[in-house]
């Protein structure tokens, strides 16, 4: 059962990848009249497909990829008049924005659903209580609120870890309300380790989340997401995390990320989203590099164009995208190998609980 969880969370992860951002150019190729040829999520054999409208709709066996394709992209269908190349400039900028944006898009809806089912008001609210606990023997109980701490009001998650820090192995006077609306006080003496790390066995909110956060961080998540990943690819170039780019810290690739995506199933399904979310940002943002083959190598195109007023020759243009997708498909592999490398020998970082 386990084995099937992690191949359904696998392959979910792509496919919430790879779909949203493929529909995302597909939309807007639609709404502005562009002739879609087939939209497909996945590469190689087809495992389905259907024909509607004059599009191919294609499900097919490699989920790692997804393309649309469009018509008046190929050599002797470059003057259709409801090409990709025959329409306006801003046109074509919208409908390669579209999918990177579809993927922020993605990360926003994620990251706010998570949040909204941790909306959590009340610092003293127990989350849970490990069994066997100096709480749990004492009667504490998930769902119930603590409101004071020693005779202190309960205003902040941190605060019965203060008093414990403060006092370790002394007893812990506590006060609240049952999830029954019954009172109730308890004097609760922690369990403390060799290291004198004391704790009575309680789970509390990590923050305070209110109905708003969870729309607020959903938004602002892309952003600050961004903002961390053009920090790591600076360390990683310039030496701050050893082994750079390609280093056991360095990127990785659909190998490395199966390979966490199958430990975040295991750290359960929150992590499991944020993981996803995370990849989603990476993924329309790494899209929008000025790369050959990728959307932002297209969109540097269209702007040269317009600064230049003229369009390129389609057949050259189309000979150095395919060798952009070559060179890209080139260092896929060899981050895999590294990948597979890097697992093989400990030196993966992963997830860690």
């Amino acid at each position: 059962m386990n084995g099937l969880l992690v191949v359904l969370g696998i392959a979910g992860m792509f496919l919430l990848l790879i779909a949203p951002h493929e529909a995302g150019h597909f939309a807007f190729a639609k709404l502005f009249n562009v002739r879609v040829i087939e939209f497909s999520i996945g590469a190689g054999t087809k495992l389905w497909s259907v024909m509607r409208g004059g599009t191919l709709y294609a499900i097919r066996a490699v989920p790692i990829l997804g393309y649309v394709r469009m018509g008046g992209m190929e050599v002797g269908d470059f003057a259709e008049p409801n090409g990709f190349h025959r329409k306006p400039s801003w046109q074509r900028l919208v409908i390669l924005a579209a999918g990177p944006a579809a993927n922020f898009l993605v990360a926003m809806v994620i990251i706010a659903a998570v949040e909204l089912t941790q909306v959590n008001t009340d610092p003293g609210k127990v989350m849970s209580v490990t069994k066997g606990s100096p709480a749990a023997v004492a009667g504490l109980q998930s769902g119930d609120s603590i409101k004071t701490v020693n005779g202190r009001a309960f205003t902040n998650p941190g605060l019965i870890r203060d008093e414990e820090d403060a006092n370790p192995g002394a007893p812990v006077n506590l006060t609240g309300v049952h999830a029954d609306g019954k009172s109730f006080t308890y004097t609760i003496t922690p369990g403390c380790d060799a290291n004198n790390h004391c704790q009575i066995g309680i789970g509390l909110p990590r923050r305070l989340i209110t109905w708003q956060d969870p729309f607020v961080d959903g938004v602002s998540f892309p952003f600050i997401a961004i903002g961390d990943i053009v920090k790591g690819l600076g360390q990683l170039i310039t030496g701050d995390i050893p082994g750079g780019l390609l280093g056991p810290n360095g990127v990785t690739g659909p190998i490395g990320i199966a390979y966490v995506a199958d430990q975040s199933v295991g750290l359960g399904f929150d992590t499991y989203l944020g993981f996803v979310a995370l990849l989603s940002v990476a993924l329309g943002f790494t899209n929008l590099l000025p790369f050959l083959a990728l959307d932002g190598g297209r969109m540097v195109v269209v702007l040269i164009e317009v600064v230049r007023r003229k369009p390129f020759d389609r057949t050259a243009e189309l000979n150095i995208q395919r060798f952009g997708l070559v060179a890209l498909l080139g260092l896929a592999a060899v981050i895999s190998f590294l990948d597979i490398q890097r697992i093989a020998t400990g030196q993966f970082p992963g997830l860690t609980h």
